[in-house]
């Protein structure tokens, strides 16, 4: 029982770091200080196999034991083979590899570890992930940028993540992480390795980085010890001198390290410096000086892990003490591990040479190696297997991982001047926004999330030797009120940071007099090259131009994602260290991955082969899929081609015929708007809004009758039939034709006449005052006619009054948006929403705004239109109309029509403001008349939850979901209750209307319940 206590107390205090109420996050420095230190876990072990190894091991095998020398993966077979000998011929206890790949480094692991009488311990400098010394694996962020977040449990699970691709790598021992307080902008080794200059944000995040490394049972080092924050030589090259007091040590450099010794450290690398105050000797390292290494750390600190010699063939140490002389001192000084020594074989013989003359006691090289017997055995080496290198690369970079990397950065960007809180961006419908981008050359991924949001125009500048002058960059955003300029340099230390001469002059020479927002890829530092640049709105510290950084810097910008990030290091006097301004964002839609909303990823590939299927089938030609969840959009991808010529692929920003989903998302909102506004009732009648249909049968329907589809009206009307010869036959193809549960209209083109011929005077090839209404590419039609429609509409039978699916009543709904407010349909949509949630290719007559390439056709009519329908809406009564109307004429992409969507999910919010009330979203999206086997809503399709496979949606849509499904081949549908939202946009009728396989396949359907399938518990 004490055992398993024993072990189980690092573990315990790392978790009480992250949730201690006196300092969320971490314990405060009074409770650490009065707190008892606790062993590395590793002393934890029975000895036994210890014991078995000490009592038969030679003097010079427990030496090499010590030694732990370097081994690089991407090299050839004759360093595996010089390695091998070290192993076999020398016994030496370690391996730190560097360069190399995954599998590489694996099979040499494999390799060395079988030729080795006892279990090699093998090492990696993984500060920032394996992608710190590997190829093929998950690149994390460095330190600096770490430094910025203000949540530790993120470090905690970050050193947890990191600690299980070490583990499937076969490695035991990372050297981090790095607790040197990086408090000097010119250091050229730490820099952007230290978590910043804060000590107490630095320790926080060194005992919650090692303790979810030791939680997966991986040693570690904290370094550079006693401290190489403040330092302007890099000890790779030389010996630093820290001539500071024993007081000023006390105080900062040694404090990390004080505090994670506290807390059950299980290892410390010393580095090579040069300190007075601790060591007097000229040029003595503090790697081999026992008055650091014993007295101040072995005994007044009370460490009992591991001690490690950083490098011995850094210059640092290498230029002052000639081999094995300096691994001599090294022992003598008190280290446990002597790393990359210049000569295995000199400092075998040179330690045991010393040992035995007595200079270094036989004691100290048994503890030495005991402790790391110990540590082996803790790691389970005892029964060592091989790494099992199948399918290793997949493991290294699973899914799993890619939630918190995005967490990370998320957390880290900051935001540091943010003048009048222009950031989130607002006001999106007057928004004129362009972006320079300098340093890279483009598109960026910065870039093309900008345009998720709201399409900008971009300029790029890679060579500064090509920046554009003053004058004609004033030139080129004197158009526009928002800019953003994007500086795309990395470099963590010297040069200027990489930061072109001019640039800054460049910056502070604009003439502009809207927002400027200046946004830095890459560390905080640099900003001191650039100086106030107080012509700047808002500054943000983006720290490096990784892919995930670019997404989402973009998307804070738009509020998609908060901006919390606090600089970890003082930007002169003006930004000091913690500066950081919290945006509130979550209240547009964000992008990331499934796995970051408890989806799995592996459930939504399946999807991919239902699409594939389809299109195979010739069930579409192509299709747009987006799917989000708790706001995020995590799935967004186009598939197929326009047509099944297969000459232009899907894109994403490509626009699609939405049919009848234009009831939700053009309709019904403006009704919803004006109900909360009390200048709409769904209780009153058609006639109290048409006061000249008063003799008509339909000036008594009630609104919310026809809303439900349970008014009597008929399904449709075939407005077109009267205007085309010979009608013989037509008549009876659109009687008794329509299938309401799946919104599926039988048209007349299979049926086609080559004969059939417009009627005169009805449509003419071109514009006039007389012939007003385009209707297709060449085709108008004249004023009179729509006034037909609508008494052909008056004249119709009424039919019993049960659920019977009808568009018939939005032709007046719109009309009722614009008698009520006085404005046209469209402008009205565009100003109280499309415009204002950047939603730009959501509207009606799409050629008017793009390019034809970008819009997918619909149907190659061969009655009507005798044409091949692209552009203009599909539905022959919304074309009649100009292609405006409340049930038909909507085009957009997935992602803008997710935009208003995700309004109904927000519970009418959306960008920080309102546009409908929650209760009117309620009132309009519940089931209206479940008892009279109705399960409309106002406007809303809803599930029918009796029976499986029925209705518009997946069996496990829940029984508070709706949506809306369309003719063309669309759905969108909401689901409060999982906050996910599905969008589904296809053109199924193309080439012809006739075709039904997406509906008799059940396409839709199945994708839904495969996202539903994909969604993990919480």
């Amino acid at each position: 029982m004490k055992k398993i206590l024993r072990r189980s107390i690092p573990t315990f205090l790392g978790l009480l770091v992250l949730i201690s109420p006196v300092n969320p996050g971490f314990l405060s420095n009074r409770e650490i200080a009065a707190s008892i230190t606790l062993d590395p876990p590793f002393l934890s072990v029975d000895n036994a196999w210890v014991d078995s190894l000490m009592n038969r091991m030679t003097l010079n095998e427990k030496i090499a034991q010590l030694i732990m020398v370097q081994a690089y993966s991407d090299k050839d077979n004759s360093h595996i083979e010089y390695l091998q000998k070290l192993v076999k011929k020398y016994k030496v206890g370690g391996i730190i590899f560097f360069a190399g790949g995954p599998v590489r480094q694996a099979e040499m692991t494999n390799q060395l570890q079988q030729v080795s009488e006892v279990p090699l311990l093998i090492a990696m400098d993984a500060e920032w992930g394996l992608g710190m010394r590997l190829d093929s694996v998950i690149k994390y962020p460095r330190q600096m940028e770490l430094g910025a977040i203000r949540n530790n449990e993120l470090i905690y699970r970050l050193g947890q993540d990191i600690g299980r691709q070490l583990r499937d790598l076969g490695v035991h021992m990372n050297f981090a992480p790095v607790a040197d307080i990086n408090n000097n902008p010119s250091n050229p080794v730490i820099n952007t390795r230290s978590y910043g200059e804060d000590r107490d944000d630095v320790t926080k995040k060194v005992v919650s980085f090692f303790t979810g490394l030791h939680t997966e049972k991986i040693l570690v080092t904290a370094k550079h010890f006693p401290g190489h924050g403040d330092t302007n030589i890099d000890s790779h090259y030389d010996l630093p001198v820290l001539n500071f007091s024993r007081e000023r040590l006390d105080s900062l450099e040694l404090f990390p390290f004080r505090q994670a010794v506290k807390s059950g450290l299980s290892g410390i690398m010393v580095a090579h410096l040069n300190v007075p105050s601790l060591d007097e000797r000229e040029h003595r390292p503090t790697s081999l000086s026992g008055k650091v290494i014993t007295d101040l750390l072995r005994q007044e600190m009370k460490f009992k892990g591991l001690v490690v010699s950083d490098a011995m063939n850094m210059k640092g140490v290498s230029d002052y003490f000639r081999a094995p002389e300096g691994e001599i001192e090294a022992v003598k000084a008190g280290n446990d591990i002597i790393l990359m020594p210049t000569d295995v074989s000199k400092t075998i013989s040179g330690i045991s040479k010393a040992v035995r003359k007595g200079d270094i006691p036989v004691e100290q090289i048994e503890a030495s190696c005991r402790r790391i017997l110990q540590s082996k055995l803790w790691l389970g080496l005892d029964t060592i297997q091989p790494v099992n290198t199948d399918g290793l690369t997949k493991r290294l970079n699973a899914r799993k991982y890619l939630a918190l990397q995005q967490d990370l950065a998320e957390n880290a960007i900051t935001l540091i001047k943010n003048e009048n809180s222009v950031i989130p961006l607002k006001d999106l419908q007057s928004l004129n926004l362009a972006s320079l981008n300098f340093g890279v050359e483009g598109p960026t991924e910065f870039t093309r999330h900008l345009d998720l949001y709201h399409s900008g125009d971009h300029f790029f500048y890679s060579d500064p030797k090509k920046f554009p002058s003053d004058s004609l960059l004033n030139e080129i955003v004197k158009n526009h009120n928002t800019l953003i300029v994007n500086l795309y340099y990395t470099r963590s230390y010297g040069n200027n940071y990489n930061i072109p001469v001019g640039l800054k002059e460049l910056i502070n020479n604009l003439d502009f007099e809207g927002s400027l927002i200046l946004n830095l890829f890459g560390y905080p530092y640099a900003l001191n090259v650039l100086g106030d640049l107080n012509n700047t709105d808002a500054t943000i510290i983006s720290y490096t131009n990784e892919q995930i950084n670019q997404r989402l810097s973009a998307q804070g910008i738009f509020g998609g994602t908060s901006m919390v990030g606090r600089l970890p290091v003082s930007i002169g006097t003006k930004y000091p260290v913690g500066t950081g301004i919290i945006t509130h964002g979550r209240n547009r839609l964000g992008y990331s991955y499934p796995e970051a909303v408890s989806m799995n990823y592996d459930s939504l590939k399946v999807i991919e082969e239902i699409i594939r299927d389809a299109i195979k089938n010739r069930a579409m030609p192509g299709c747009q899929l987006l799917i989000a969840r708790k706001g995020r959009v995590v799935w967004n991808k186009s598939y197929g081609y326009h047509t099944y010529l297969k000459r232009q692929p899907v894109q994403n920003d490509h626009l699609y015929d939405l049919a009848s989903v234009t009831k939700i998302a053009a309709t019904i909102p403006a009704l919803m708007k004006l109900y909360d506004q009390n200048l709409f009732n769904p209780d009153s009648t058609l006639g109290h809004y048409f006061p000249e249909i008063d003799t008509s049968l339909k000036a008594g329907l009630q609104i919310r009758d026809i809303l439900t589809h349970q008014a009597g009206l008929q399904p449709w009307i075939p407005f077109y039939n009267i205007t085309i010869e010979p009608m013989d036959g037509l008549q009876k193809l659109f009687n008794n034709n329509y299938n309401d549960t799946y919104s599926y209209k039988i048209g007349p083109s299979a049926y086609a006449n080559r004969n059939i011929q417009y009627k005169d005077g009805i449509y003419q090839r071109e514009y006039s005052p007389e012939f007003p209404v385009q209707v297709a590419e060449n085709l108008f039609l004249h004023q009179d006619y729509q006034d037909s429609i609508y008494n052909m509409i008056l004249s119709s039978p009424l039919e019993e009054k049960k659920y019977n699916y009808s568009d018939l009543g939005y032709y007046y709904f719109y009309r009722v948006v614009e008698n009520i407010t006085g404005q046209k349909f469209y402008p009205y949509l565009w100003s109280h929403f499309y415009g204002s949630i950047g939603a730009e290719t959501l509207g009606f007559l799409p050629l008017n705004r793009f390019d034809k390439t970008r819009i997918v056709p619909t149907e190659n009519d061969l009655v009507f239109r005798r044409q091949l329908i692209r552009g203009y809406v599909h539905d022959p009564g919304a074309a009649m109309l100009g292609g405006i109307c409340g049930h038909a004429g909507l085009f957009s992409n997935a992602n803008d029509l997710a935009k208003m969507m995700q309004i109904y999910l927000n519970h009418g919010t959306y960008g920080g403001e309102r546009y409908i009330d929650s209760a009117t979203i309620a009132e309009f999206t519940r089931c209206q008349f479940c008892d009279f086997e109705n399960r409309r809503a106002l406007g809303f399709d809803r599930p029918i939850t009796e029976e499986e496979d029925a209705g518009p949606a997946s069996n496990s849509a829940s029984g508070n979901s709706y949506g809306h499904s369309g003719f063309t081949g669309t759905i969108v549908w909401m689901d409060p209750d999982y906050d996910l939202l599905y969008v589904f946009l296809s053109n199924r009728i193309h080439p012809d209307q006739h075709n039904a396989k997406l509906v008799d396949m059940n396409v839709r359907t199945q994708i839904q319940e495969q996202v539903y399938r994909s969604i993990l518990p919480e």
